[in-house]
Order: structure tokens, then sequence, then C-alpha cells
């Protein structure tokens, strides 16, 4: 395409009415053709730019339309914030690109996982399950990424170049779709987000650390999560194909589609995979599509793995917990049975004295002394001492029974314990041999990717899927006919 348009420059006539001389100088990746607005770019897309006012908006009476991009960027902070230059940037324009947010990571997640560390770490009984430091921890650890990234583009390189009129209509669109991102999704912490005008198309940069409140399960209260994060903004996962990533990321297409429509654009949907960004160069585009579509396959797998070791953990936990309530109660139980069987012979002479002497207390009193008559002797000392005695005997009689039934009372509680346990034990053998599986699925399913290739592999899988689907349809056809029958 731009040989032709080259060629059509080097025999358009110039100002003298000759030829024009010096094509290749006219179309050196920076220089426009100031007759026809004619354009070329370097490989690395530097100078892409149209000069001049764009065919679609001359036309006031066609419709735009214009595609949607959106897409997991790979993370690279430092190339958002142009801490380095990259081949496919031109840095001359990078004072164009707007920054709506870059604050360290660290200390988004000192403000929104502290105090979660602190309450977590105040329930722990050993030292070693403590957390220092919630970054460093996930960091360090393989359960879940530290954040992720959303590319969103508008268009392409041909039809909303960066310096073209509709270029300045695809960056006001997209700060328009910016300003809304984080009322939004409120479980998405942003953190950083970047509009990019240096390269070959606008497109934005949005850098966020997902994460849930209020967790009932293992670990903190709150934590980073990003499948817990997006079910909380109401996107529940379903297949693979319609995860609830997926499901979100289309919803966010629908948003900034809004935003078009405003603009009077509408949405161009393709039925086949829509191009995306990407920091390779373009003639590697094919060989893109396989690596994603490998990585997002890995990412599969490792999100099921990390599910099962969740559940894995928690069960290990509960198990753990349970065995340690079993061997309190065991202990509470032989306590109370010690001090008992101290009391049982006790008691049982206790028993049959207070039975004695509580019936008639004046027959076994002794008589007055030579001091002091019988009367005022048996009124005033004895028969209150022997009353109260009585009392004490019965006080006694009452612990006695108190202390056996508290210790009966644990032995129940230790026999249930210890079932519990006995039950938790058989599921963390269930849920160990379910997770060997999985891995061992994972390590086949690495092995037949990499023998049959990323295309042929996707050609299954979409095979497989649409007779899945072809298989729903007909079944759910068929409950239909039986209820109208």
């Amino acid at each position: 395409m731009l040989d032709r348009a080259a060629a059509r420059c080097s025999e358009t006539p110039s100002a003298d009415g000759g030829p024009r001389q010096g094509a290749k100088a006219s179309f050196d990746g920076r220089n426009v053709c100031q007759k026809c607005f004619c354009v070329t770019f370097d490989e690395s897309n530097k100078a892409f730019a149209v000069s001049g006012t764009s065919t679609f908006s001359q036309r006031k009476d066609v419709r735009l339309k214009r595609t949607i991009s959106a897409m997991r960027g790979p993370g690279s902070l430092n190339h958002n914030r142009r801490s380095f230059t990259a081949e496919n940037v031109d840095p001359k324009r990078s004072s164009l690109n707007v920054v709506y947010r870059d604050e360290p990571i660290q200390k988004v997640y000192h403000e929104l996982f502290d105090e979660a560390v602190n309450r977590y770490n105040a329930k722990q009984k050993r030292k070693d399950r403590c957390i220092n430091d919630y970054y460093e921890h996930l960091r360090t650890g393989k359960q879940e990424k530290l954040f992720h990234e959303l590319i969103v583009q508008i268009g392409n390189k041909d039809d909303m170049g960066v310096l073209t009129e509709n270029g300045a209509l695809a960056k006001e669109l997209l700060d328009e779709y910016m300003q809304g991102f984080q009322e939004r999704n409120p479980t998405l912490r942003v953190f950083g987000a970047f509009l990019h005008m240096d390269e070959a198309t606008p497109h934005l940069h949005i850098d966020f650390v997902p994460y849930v409140s209020g967790w009932k399960g293992k670990g903190l209260d709150t934590k980073v999560s990003l499948k817990q994060a997006l079910k909380a903004l109401g996107f529940a996962g379903g297949s693979k194909r319609e995860s609830e990533l997926n499901q979100w990321i289309n919803a966010e297409k629908e948003q900034l589609a809004k935003v078009m429509e405003r603009h009077g654009i509408e949405w161009e949907q393709k039925g086949t995979h829509e191009e995306h960004l990407s920091v390779l160069d373009f003639k590697k585009q094919e060989r893109t599509k396989e690596v994603a579509a490998l990585e997002a396959a890995k990412q599969e797998c490792q999100a099921d793995l990390a599910e099962m070791k969740e559940q894995l953990e928690t069960v290990q936990t509960a198990a753990d917990a349970a065995e340690e309530r079993a061997q309190q109660a065991n202990k509470a139980y032989q306590k109370q049975s010690k001090e008992l069987n101290k009391l049982a012979p006790i008691m049982d002479g206790l028993e049959s004295l207070s039975a004695q002497y509580s019936q008639r207390p004046e027959e076994w009193v002794p008589e007055a002394g030579i001091f002091e008559t019988a009367k005022s002797y048996r009124e005033e000392k004895a028969v209150p001492l022997i009353k109260k005695l009585v009392q004490v005997l019965f006080a006694l009689h009452r612990k006695y029974w108190e202390v056996k039934n508290e210790r009966d009372k644990y032995q129940y509680f230790y026999q249930d314990e210890k079932k519990a346990t006995r039950h938790l034990s058989q599921q963390l053998e269930q849920v160990k041999a379910e997770n060997s599986q999985l891995y061992a699925m994972k390590r086949d399913f690495r092995r037949v990717w990499n023998y049959f290739g990323a295309e042929k592999m996707q050609q299954v899988i979409g095979l497989m899927r649409g007779q899945e689907q072809t298989a729903d349809r007909s079944q759910k056809k068929n409950r239909q006919n039986s209820v109208e029958l």
C-alpha cells in the first residue's frame, strides 16, 4: 500500500507543472505529501500520521463505525510511565500523553490491606503464619497476581491514527470513558491510568488491584482476588469462555460503545477475534495470537490450580482446627475426670453422712455440760452448728454432680470433634487426590498443545465447544417440547 502511495505521489506534478522529484525523500517516514496528503511510516510506526481532514469527518452524511479493542495487558508499568522508549514510541509526542493516576503500588497495598493483615495476625497462634507485608507475601507466592491491566482502544492505526482528526476524537472518547471507570468498578482499585498518544493509535492502559472485602473464607477478610472482585460487581462465572473476566471486559466495551454513541459513532462488532494492541511488531501478529492463546490456556489452568489449592488449604485449616478443639476437649475431660475421681469417695461418705445427720440433729447432739443448761446449749450452739454443717454437705453434693455433668459434656463434645476431624481428614485426602489429577492433566495438556501447535488446538477446542453448544440447544429444545406435550 505504501509503495502504491509513493508511486502516486511520484506521478503527481509539482508546483511548476513538472513531475514531483525525489518521491523517496517525500516519504522518508515523517514527511507527508502536501498535494494528496498521503503518508508512510517506518517499521516502528513512530511517524504514523495523516495530515489534513479525514474522509469520514468530511462526509457528514456517513455515520462512523469503529471497532473496540479491550484486552488484558502485560502490566509493564515502566512502559506505561515511559521510563524507557520502545521502538513503537515517538518520544517527540510523549508530552501529549495523559496521566490520570500514577501511584506506587506498595502504597495502595498498605491503604487497602494493612488493617486486614493486623486482624489476621491477631488470630494466629503460630508466628510463622503471620504476614509481615501483604505485597511481598503475594509477590513471592503463586496464588494471585499483584495487579491486572486492561488496554482499551478505538479503531486501529488506519482509521483512528493518532495525528488525524479522528485520532483526536478517539482521545476525547477514551478520556470520557476513563472518567467513570473507578466509579463503575469500586472493587478494582486503580493505581495507574495512562492515555498514550505517542504510538500509532490512541489507547488506554488501566492498571488496578482487584480486591474483595468481608471475605469469610481462608486468609484475610480483605484480600486480592480478581474472581471475587468481579463477582462483587455482578459478573458470575459460567463456562471458561464466559468467565467473570470475559463478561466484565464485554461490559466495559459496552460502556465505551455508549460514549461513542453519544458522539455519533457506531460500534462495529466483528464476528471474528478483534484486532488488539501489542507491543510487538505488526509482522509478528500471528505469532502473538498463538502466544496469547497459549497464555490464556495456561492462566486458566493456573486459576483452576489456585482455586483447588485454596480449597485444599481451607480443608487443611479446618481439619487442624477441629483436631486442636478435640485435643482441648480431651484435656478438659481428663482434668475433670481426675477431679471427679478425687471427689468420688469423699462424696460417697458425705452423701450417707448428710442423710444420717439431717433427720433429727437433736438426737445425736451431746448433752450440755455442767456449766451450761441443756436447753441453752442445744438451741443456741449445737443445733445451729449442725444445720450449717448439713447445708455445707448438701452444697458439696450438688457441686459433685455439677462437675460430673460438666465432665460428661466434654466427653460428648470430644467424641463429636473426633468424628468431625475424621470427616475433614477424608475430605482432605479427596482434595489432595483431585489436586494431583489436575496437575497431571495440566502437564498432559501442555504436551498435547506443544505437539499439535496453537492453531490446531484452537480449531479442536472451537469444534468441541460448537458440539457442546449444539447438544445443549438440542436438550433444551427437547425439554421445551416435553413441557408442551
